[in-house]
C-alpha cells in the first residue's frame, strides 16, 4: 500500500514537471517563415494586391479578395474584369467551403448593384455558378443553387432563356443524377415566374409533366412544390388541363412525402382555381384524402391538421351545408385523436403515456397542436352564432389538453376568439380561467401579451358597467389572475412576473377600485418593497399609479399616494428613494402638472439632500423634468426652490459622479423655456392641450364619485324610483367619461365660480403628519376637490375592435403573414381648447389657450 502511494506521488510530480510552466510557450507564435508568407509589399496597388494573395495566399486572405471584388470592380472595373475575375474562378475549383460561400455573397452583391452589365455576368459569373450547382459537397451545391435562384430574379428574360433554361432542361432528363434533377424542379419553379403562358407551354411544361412522375420519390415531391408557380404562369385553362391531373395523381402517390406535398399545393391553388373546379375536383379529392389520412392516422395527418384552417377558408364559398358540417365534423376529430375516451383529460395530463413522453415525437399531440392552431379559423369557418353548439366542447377541450403545447397555442390564440365572438364572449369565460391557473408558464407565456384586450372584451361583450355600487360579471377572475401571477412570481422568469405585473393595469376597465384595491394594491405594494428584480418593481410602481388613475374612492386615492411617499421617498433603503425618482417620473406623465406639483413636488426635492450618493444622483436626472413642470408667475416659489437646490448642489457636492451629473443638467434647464401664462400662448400650445385634457379628466372622475354617492343616497331613500334612473344614468356617465373634452370653457367656467382649491386628497393620514422633518401638504376638503380640478383618471379607449378586423387577422396569419397585435389604441384625436383662464392650486390665473 505504501509503494502504490508513493508511485502515485511519483507520477503526480512528473506530471507537475512536463507542465513546466516557467518554460517559454511558443506555440501560439508565428514563425518567421509563416510571418513571410503573410507579409504582403505595402507598395502594390489594390488589383496587384489582389491577384498576388489570389495566387499564393492563405485561404483567410483569398476569402478577404473574393468579399472586396464588388468594391474591387467598382474602383477598377476594366483591369479587375480582366486580372483579378479569371483568378477568382480558377481557385473556385479547388477551393473550400468557406472560400465558396464567400463567392456567392459578392456574386449576389454584383448583380443587385448592377456593377457590371447583364451581359459581363452572364459571360463570366453565371457561367461559375452554374457549374458549381453541381458540387458534391451538398453544402456549396445548395449554396450556389440559392444563389442563382435569386440571380434569376434580377436577370433579363433574354439572358434567362439562353444561358439557364438550357442548362435547367439538360439538367432535368432522366439521366442525370438524382441532385441534378432536384436542382432542375427548383431552377424550372423559378423561371416559370418570369415568362409568360406560351412560352410556359411549349419549353417548360412537358419536363414539368416528366418530373412529376419520375422514379425518385424526392423528385416527384420537388417537383410538385413547384406545381403552384407553374400555375400561375400557365393560367387557369391551361392549369385545370394540365396541372390538376398531375396533382390529383400526386395527392395518391404511395409516398407520403409526396402526398403531404401535393396537399400543400392544392391548398396554395385555391385562390387560383374558378368555383366550378372547386365543386366538382377539389372538394371530393380533399375529403378523400383527408378520410383516409385519418383512417390510416399516415404521417400527413399533422399535416392535414396544419393546412385544415386555410382549406376551409378557400372552400367556404363553395361547400353547401352538409359539407360543412363533414368538416366541422372532421375537425372535431382532429382535436380529439389520440385521447383515450375512458380517462380524462387531468388523468391524462397527470399519467403522461410512457411510450409519448416527448411530446416532440407524439404525432397526436402535434395534430392536436395544428387543430389548435386553426381553431380562431374555424370560428370564422362555422360562424362566432354558432359557437355554443358547434366548437364549444372543442374548445374547452383543446384548453384542457393534457399536452402543454396544444394548450400553449390555445393561449396564443385566445384573444382572437374572444373578438370574433362579440357579445357572446362570455361563454369562454371559464376557459380563461382555467389558462390563467395552468401550471405550465409557457401557457401563461402565450396568454399574457393579449390579456388586456381579452378582458376588455369580456368586460363590453358581457355588458357590464363597472361602478361602485355593483360588482361586474368578472369579479370571479380575480383569484385566476392572482394565481397567475403568484405562478409567475414563484418562478425564475422574471420577464414574465413583470409582463404580467404591467398588464394589470387594464385591470380598472374590468373590475371594481374595491377589488383591485383589496386584492392587487397590497400585491403590487409587496413586490416594490421585498421584490429584488428591478423591472418588476417598476412594473409594479407603473401599474400602481395607473390603478390610483383610475380609482374612484377618494379615501382609497389619499391612501396609495401617501403610501408611495412614506415607503419610498422616505423609506430606509436607498433603492426605494431611487425607485421614487422613476415613480415621480411616471406621475408626470400620468397626471396633470398641477396634480403633481402640489402633491410631489416638494418631496422629490428633498432626495437633494439624502446621504447616498447614488440617490443625489438619480435625483439629477430628474431636474430638467422638473423645470418643465413649472409655469409663471404661479409657481415663483417652486423655481425659487428648484433653483436653490441646483445650487446647492453645485457649491456643496462633494461626489465626482453626481457633480458631473449636475452640471449636465444645468446645460439641460438652460436650455428649458419657462411656460409664463400670458405670453406663451403659441410655443407651449400642444403641451398645454394635453395637460388640460389631464385636468378635465381628473375633474371629471370626483364628479362621478359625487354623483354616485348622491344616487346611493336617493336610491336608499326611495329604491323603486331610483333604480331604473341610477342604471341609466350610469351608463351616461361611462359613456361621458370615455371622451375628450370638445371645449376648455365649460371647464374655466367652473374653475372661476369655484373659490375654493381644487385638489385630489383631503388630508394626509395622521401617522404621515408627524413624520420627522417632513410635512405633507394640508389638502384641501373633499367638498373643496369636487368642485376643482387635480383628480387623476386615465383616459380609457371606449372602442373595440370589430369582428371584421378579428377574422381578417385570423385569415393573415393563417397565410404566414404577420397578425396585427390587436392591442386596442386609441385613436388620435386632434383636440383644440379655447381660450379660457382657469385656476392654479394656488389660486393664480392660468395663461390663456387659444386655437392654434
Amino acid at each position: 500500500m505504501t509503494m502504490d502511494w508513493s508511485e502515485g506521488a511519483d507520477q503526480l510530480a512528473e506530471n507537475f514537471a512536463e507542465l513546466s510552466l516557467e518554460r517559454t510557450i511558443t506555440k501560439g507564435f508565428k514563425s518567421a517563415e509563416e510571418i513571410d508568407r503573410l507579409t504582403v509589399d505595402e507598395k502594390l496597388s489594390d488589383i496587384e494586391r489582389a491577384v498576388y494573395l489570389l495566387s499564393s495566399g492563405q485561404e483567410v486572405q483569398r476569402i478577404s479578395v473574393i468579399k472586396s471584388l464588388p468594391q474591387l470592380l467598382t474602383d477598377h472595373n476594366a483591369e479587375c474584369m480582366k486580372r483579378v475575375v479569371p483568378k477568382v474562378k480558377e481557385v473556385l475549383h479547388v477551393a473550400g467551403t468557406d472560400v465558396q460561400i464567400a463567392a456567392t455573397q459578392s456574386f449576389l452583391i454584383i448583380i443587385e448593384n448592377q456593377i457590371v452589365s447583364y451581359q459581363q455576368f452572364a459571360q463570366t459569373f453565371l457561367q461559375s455558378m452554374l457549374q458549381s450547382i453541381d458540387n458534391r459537397d451538398p453544402a456549396i451545391a445548395y449554396s450556389w443553387l440559392e444563389t442563382l435562384l435569386q440571380v434569376i430574379s434580377l436577370l433579363p428574360k433574354d439572358i434567362t432563356k439562353n444561358e439557364i433554361l438550357t442548362v435547367a432542361i439538360a439538367k432535368g432528363q432522366l439521366s442525370q443524377s438524382v441532385q441534378s434533377r432536384l436542382s432542375s424542379c427548383k431552377i424550372l419553379g423559378r423561371i416559370a415566374t418570369k415568362f409568360d403562358s406560351f412560352m410556359i407551354k411549349k419549353e417548360i411544361l412537358p419536363l414539368v409533366t416528366s418530373l412529376c412522375q419520375d422514379v425518385d420519390y424526392d423528385v416527384r415531391g420537388c417537383m410538385c412544390r413547384q406545381l403552384d408557380a407553374v400555375a400561375r404562369g400557365l393560367g387557369l385553362e391551361s392549369t385545370k388541363s394540365a396541372i390538376l391531373p398531375e396533382l390529383v395523381e400526386l395527392s395518391n402517390d404511395e409516398e407520403s412525402f409526396v402526398r403531404q406535398v401535393a396537399l400543400e399545393t392544392v391548398v396554395s391553388l385555391l385562390s387560383l382555381l374558378d368555383d366550378d373546379t372547386c365543386v366538382h375536383t377539389i372538394i371530393p379529392l380533399m375529403c378523400r384524402f383527408c378520410e383516409s389520412a385519418l383512417q390510416t392516422e399516415d404521417p400527413t395527418l399533422p399535416s392535414v391538421a396544419h393546412q385544415f384552417g386555410r382549406l376551409c377558408h378557400g372552400l367556404s364559398v363553395n361547400l353547401i351545408e352538409d359539407q360543412k358540417i363533414w368538416f366541422l365534423n372532421f375537425y372535431r376529430k382532429l382535436c380529439v385523436i389520440g385521447l383515450s375516451d375512458g380517462k380524462s383529460r387531468s388523468f391524462e395530463r397527470q399519467t403522461p403515456n410512457v411510450l409519448n413522453i416527448f411530446e416532440e415525437d407524439d404525432r397526436y399531440a402535434e395534430c392536436r397542436q395544428d387543430a389548435a392552431y386553426n381553431f380562431p379559423c374555424m370560428v370564422l369557418f362555422a360562424g362566432p352564432r354558432n359557437f355554443k353548439t358547434e366548437l364549444y366542447s372543442t374548445f374547452s377541450s383543446l384548453c384542457d389538453d393534457p399536452s402543454k403545447l396544444v394548450r400553449r397555442t390555445m393561449s396564443c390564440g385566445f384573444h382572437e376568439v374572444a373578438k370574433m365572438l362579440g357579445s357572446n364572449v362570455a361563454v369562454i369565460q371559464q376557459e380563461l380561467m382555467c389558462l390563467l391557473k395552468d401550471d405550465c408558464t409557457e401557457v401563461l407565456e402565450g396568454l399574457i401579451p393579449h390579456l388586456p384586450e381579452t378582458l376588455e372584451m369580456l368586460a363590453k361583450g358581457s355588458g357590464n358597467v363597472v361602478t361602485e355600487s355593483k360588482l361586474t360579471g368578472l369579479n370571479d377572475l380575480v383569484p385566476a389572475l392572482m394565481a397567475s401571477e403568484s405562478l409567475a412570481a414563484c418562478s425564475k422568469q422574471w420577464r414574465l412576473h413583470a409582463d404580467i405585473l404591467t398588464q394589470f393595469s387594464c385591470l380598472p376597465k374590468c373590475l371594481t377600485s374595491d377589488q383591485i384595491y383589496y386584492k392587487f394594491i397590497p400585491m403590487m405594494f409587496k413586490h416594490i418593497t421585498t421584490n429584488r428584480v428591478l423591472p418588476v418593481k417598476l412594473a409594479a410602481s407603473r401599474t400602481v399609479c395607473v390603478f390610483i388613475r383610475h380609482n374612484r374612492k377618494l379615501e382609497q386615492r389619499q391612501e396609495l399616494c401617501c403610501r408611495l411617499i412614506e415607503e419610498c421617498c422616505h423609506g430606509q433603503s436607498s433603492w426605494k428613494r431611487i425607485l421614487f425618482v422613476d415613480i415621480c417620473m411616471v406621475i408626470m406623465e400620468l397626471f396633470s402638472k398641477a396634480f403633481y406639483k402640489e402633491y410631489f413636488f416638494e418631496f422629490v426635492i428633498e432626495l437633494a439632500q439624502d446621504p447616498v450618493a447614488n440617490v443625489r444622483l438619480k435625483f439629477c436626472h430628474l431636474l430638467p423634468a422638473l423645470k418643465s413642470q413649472i409655469k409663471l408667475p404661479g409657481d415663483r416659489l417652486l423655481l425659487q426652490q428648484l433653483e436653490h437646490t441646483v445650487r446647492k448642489l453645485l457649491a456643496h457636492e462633494k461626489d465626482r459622479d453626481v457633480t458631473e451629473a449636475v452640471r449636465n443638467a444645468v446645460v439641460k434647464l438652460d436650455k428649458i423655456q419657462i411656460a409664463i401664462e400670458s405670453i406663451t400662448n403659441q410655443t407651449y400650445l400642444e403641451e398645454d392641450i394635453i395637460d388640460q385634457k389631464k385636468e378635465e379628466e381628473e375633474k371629471l372622475l370626483i364628479e362621478l364619485e359625487e354623483k354616485e354617492k348622491e344616487e346611493a343616497e336617493k336610491s336608499a331613500k326611495n329604491p323603486t324610483s331610483a333604480k331604473g334612473r341610477k342604471k341609466n344614468e350610469d351608463g351616461k356617465l361611462s359613456k361621458k367619461g370615455s371622451k375628450t373634452p370638445k371645449s376648455s370653457n365649460v371647464s374655466g367656467k367652473k374653475a372661476s365660480q369655484s373659490n375654493s382649491n381644487s385638489s385630489l386628497l383631503p388630508g394626509p393620514p395622521p401617522h404621515l403628519s408627524s413624520n420627522k422633518g417632513n410635512k405633507l401638504k394640508s389638502l384641501p376638503s373633499a367638498k373643496s376637490a369636487r368642485t376643482g380640478k387635480n383628480s387623476p383618471v386615465l383616459d380609457m379607449p371606449s372602442s373595440m375592435s370589430s369582428s371584421q378586423a378579428a377574422a381578417q387577422n385570423v385569415v393573415k396569419r393563417l397565410y404566414n403573414e404577420n397578425p396585427s397585435s390587436g392591442s386596442l389604441k386609441k385613436s388620435s384625436r386632434k383636440s383644440s381648447a379655447s381660450s379660457t383662464s382657469s385656476t392654479t392650486s394656488e389660486g393664480k390665473p392660468r395663461r390663456k389657450i387659444s386655437k392654434s
